[in-house]
């Protein structure tokens, strides 16, 4: 629902979740967010964290995408100097860097003593790590997240399609028992019928004939927020019109294409 211009802002059905994630960010609990693509966990995520005051904000470290382990921790440490902290600021101004030389300095330590420095930067400090669309964890990788979990006391939320091993790696164990993990179900018909009326209103269908529409988009999205959006959006597009009668069929077959593409992308571009 985020990419949908209008309804960047809008969350529907969603209330218990939101209420599950928000109480565990400010209890330092880690979750595993998970549900099918277009569940919405990343903008269940993207809206509690939005929700947050600013002081808390800065506290939270967001990745999305594959990752390396180094290309990981890099990105927590440029997080932890931007929100200035001391133990990450100190080591970066230490060997005369700073803002504008970050990324070559990173680029110039080895991992062991990056890894070092975030670990001790989050032992000291208050933060939360946030993790989307990362490939199933390798055993390093799940070992990197263990440590920051378990050695530093700090929470990571990860995001997943599933919680067993087959989709979220090695990372399965640290997600084992229900209280872990927080499950985002297809909207129930009611919420998922008021969603549809805001896409229908807000992409401008109503002057075209939608007689079996409604149901359609229902049964195709499989009540998914996200498939729900991005289908009407797609349904306002001319190409998919035949008069004023919308070609469904087209829309929910290249919604899939498109779907599959973006999921071949995320893993294409992860490196080992």
């Amino acid at each position: 629902m985020a990419t949908a211009g209008v309804l960047s802002h809008v969350m529907v059905g969603r209330e218990r979740e939101m209420h599950r994630l928000r109480t565990a960010i400010r209890k330092r609990e880690s979750q595993l967010i998970w549900g099918h693509c277009d569940a919405g966990k990343t903008f269940l995520i993207q809206r509690v964290i939005a929700g947050l005051s600013e002081a808390e904000r800065r506290k939270c470290i967001y990745w999305t995408g594959p990752a390396t382990g180094r290309q990981l921790v890099s990105h927590f440490l440029r997080g932890l100097y931007a929100a200035g902290d001391p133990v990450v600021c100190r080591k970066v101004h230490a060997d005369r860097a700073g803002e504008f030389t970050l990324d070559r300095w990173l680029n110039m330590q080895s991992l062991l003593r990056l890894r070092g420095i975030l670990f001790s930067a989050a032992e000291h400090g208050d933060y939360r790590f946030f993790v989307d669309h990362l490939p199933s964890p390798t055993h390093k990788m799940a070992h990197l997240l263990k440590e920051i979990m378990y050695r530093c006391k700090t929470p990571v939320y990860l995001a997943s399609r599933g919680y067993s091993q087959r989709e979220i790696g090695y990372a399965w164990s640290s997600y084992w028992a229900d209280e872990y993990r927080i499950q985002l179900e297809p909207l129930t018909e009611t919420v998922a019928r008021e969603l549809l009326e805001m896409c229908i209103s807000n992409f401008g269908l109503r002057s075209l004939d939608l007689a079996g529409f409604r149901e359609e988009i229902l049964q195709f999205s499989e009540r998914l927020p996200g498939s729900i959006v991005k289908m009407c959006k797609l349904a306002a597009d001319a190409r998919y019109h035949y008069g004023d009668r919308v070609k469904l069929k087209l829309v929910h077959v290249d919604y899939l294409m498109q779907s599959n593409q973006l999921a071949m992308n995320q893993t294409s571009t992860f490196v080992p």
